[in-house]
């Protein structure tokens, strides 16, 4: 016969019983525009953080005071500032750390497919940019500092000079006398326009154009120079942004070409021979070397 302790057995009817859930206490109605109510657990984060944070400061504090502006390390060969506060790693301590850890053969390996790559990006950029540069009508040539292009037109007299109308000598359009490059002629314009006035039966069958043959009328004239302002605004786009990436794909092919000569050169000094430099890096370039003759056997 087993007998408990009747202590046992009313703390495992205490568990039994259903207790009363106590809730945590919310914001209160009138102050829910100020949030959540912050709990005790809450505070004691948002304490701790303080504390620790002021804990930090005091310590770089007292840290700063006592330093000894003499004081050296053999780390600062292979540290340096960042922005005149932070200390970094500097280029090529992070390199003798990727070839000890991965060796010496896979790092040059990596760096003769970086080198390979700057190459056919750097040719790339520049064939790109000389075909922009052929298609395009490089009239004015450069559009800052080139002078606008002039086009004489030669006449008998004085007085077909002081009536002349270069719409009508050129055949144009007046919106389009003063461009010197994609300039249609009023045929072209007057194509375009009666296409656009083309009449579309309720059947739907083919538009039916008028005959270009008779005199344009009042609504011909307004769709010709509405066309040519349309054409206008297109090819100044068009030109506007081939233009653009043009001269992005020159500026790239540049910078390419200066990473091209840093991985040479560091690629040079990783091999062996004796060497001096004979130039500092300066303005973005690589430094100079001059190897020590060896005759070959």
């Amino acid at each position: 016969m087993c007998i408990r302790d009747s202590s046992y057995i009313m703390s495992s009817l205490r568990n039994a019983v259903k207790r009363i859930t106590h809730k945590e206490r919310s914001q209160p109605r009138a102050r829910a525009h100020l949030g959540f109510l912050e709990k005790k657990q809450d505070y004691k984060k948002r304490a701790d953080n303080y504390h620790k944070k002021e804990d930090q400061i005091k310590a770089m504090q007292r840290k700063a005071s006592m330093k000894n502006p003499d004081e050296f390390y053999f780390g600062m060969h292979n540290s340096q500032l960042k922005d005149g506060y932070s200390h970094q790693k500097t280029q090529e301590a992070t390199q003798r750390e990727l070839a000890d850890r991965i060796g010496p053969e896979a790092v040059r390996i990596m760096k003769d497919q970086d080198l390979t790559y700057v190459r056919l990006q750097k040719q790339k950029d520049i064939r790109k940019a000389q075909r922009l540069k052929e298609s395009l009508h490089l009239i004015d040539g450069d559009r800052e500092t080139s002078k606008k292009a002039k086009h004489t037109i030669y006449v008998a007299t004085k007085d077909e000079a002081d009536n002349f109308d270069a719409a009508e000598h050129f055949d144009t359009a007046p919106e389009l006398v003063d461009r010197s490059f994609n300039r249609p002629r009023k045929s072209k314009l007057r194509a375009l326009a009666l296409k656009q006035l083309g009449i579309v039966a309720d059947d739907g069958d083919a538009a039916v154009e008028a005959d270009p043959l008779e005199k344009p009328t009042v609504e011909d004239l307004k769709w010709q120079a509405k066309m040519a302002r349309k054409v206008a605004k297109k090819a100044a786009r068009a030109r506007s942004n081939a233009y653009g990436e043009m001269e992005a794909r020159t500026k790239r092919a540049a910078t390419m070409e200066v990473a091209e000569a840093h991985l040479e050169t560091e690629k040079l000094v990783s091999g062996k021979g004796r060497k001096r430099k004979i130039q500092a890096a300066e303005d973005g370039k690589p430094a100079q070397y001059k190897w020590r003759r060896k005759r070959k056997r």
